[in-house]
């Protein structure tokens, strides 16, 4: 078979056109056929044509049923976990017009488990000296930026795992309101699916009270370098150069929910979950 020989899709016999091919292990794919295949499918190339037309199947049982979903709950702002409660099933879509694009509807009963990471991406912010030339701070600064990401464990025969990140504006601090958001999010869709809320050690991804300095104008109240002991009322300390420390927000427990306001507080006073 030459190169430029017409080709055809095993799955639905139409002709496949020019850079239209989605090469399977043992056939050819049209595009259109591809499209109708789960978001959370991988490894095409080592799926047979016998597999493909099973999934299609599937999908369009998963289009029928949904029909009949009822989402009582919804977590998340880009991409949403959808809950019916009552029939006790959900899916994630990043859709506004979700039911159009088909997504997958899984019993919550086949949630295996749910790792939820937090990623700091952090970046030095620079001056320029006297010639123009771009130096660091001293001490130096940083801007910080945090991804959440989801990864939910599920019993499927297509696919084994629903991949995605739950921000949409990443928190510039884990001590900003923004970031509790997230927090709090996570430990909802833990909580609903799996029947536990967000026990991820926070000391893992909760890095600095420290990372959120940068954000103190000139002006506001006082407070004394943990350093040196000098009074300030800045962003950073104008005699050694040290941050301004964050003030303490509240959290909750990842087990049980108990409010934790002491910042010294390592094991949860309710239930004894470690919370740092």
């Amino acid at each position: 078979m030459g190169l430029f020989d017409k080709k055809y899709c095993d799955i639905c016999g139409k002709e496949i056109k020019l850079l239209g091919n989605r090469k399977l292990d043992d056939g050819n794919m049209c595009k259109d056929c591809a499209s109708k295949l789960s978001p959370w499918f991988s490894g095409r190339r080592h799926t047979s044509v016998a597999a493909i037309k099973e999934q299609l199947e599937y999908r369009k049982q998963n289009e029928a049923k949904l029909s009949g979903f009822t989402p009582s709950k919804i977590i998340g702002k880009r991409y949403k976990v959808y809950i019916d409660e009552n029939r006790k099933q959900f899916l994630v879509s990043a859709s506004s017009n979700w039911r159009n694009n088909n997504p997958d509807l899984i019993s919550i009963s086949d949630v295996r488990d749910i790792k939820i990471t937090v990623d700091e991406d952090r970046d030095e912010v620079y001056t320029e000296d006297g010639e123009g030339k771009k130096v660091s701070y001293d001490p130096p600064r940083y801007e910080y930026e945090y991804k959440f990401d989801v990864d939910i464990d599920v019993k499927n025969k297509f696919f084994d795992d629903l991949k995605f990140e739950l921000t949409s504006d990443r928190p510039d601090s884990p001590d900003s309101e923004s970031y509790a958001e997230y927090v709090a999010m996570a430990d909802e869709i833990m909580r609903s699916l799996l029947g536990r809320g967000f026990a991820e050690d926070r000391s893992k991804f909760k890095y600095s009270y420290t990372s959120s300095a940068n954000r103190y104008e000139s002006g506001t109240d006082e407070w004394f370098c943990p350093k040196c002991g000098s009074k300030n009322n800045g962003a950073f300390c104008t005699k050694c150069g040290t941050a301004r420390p964050a003030i303490f927000t509240p959290f909750y427990c990842g087990k049980c929910g108990e409010k934790i306001s002491d910042p010294e507080t390592v094991y949860c006073p309710k239930c004894g979950n470690k919370v740092r």
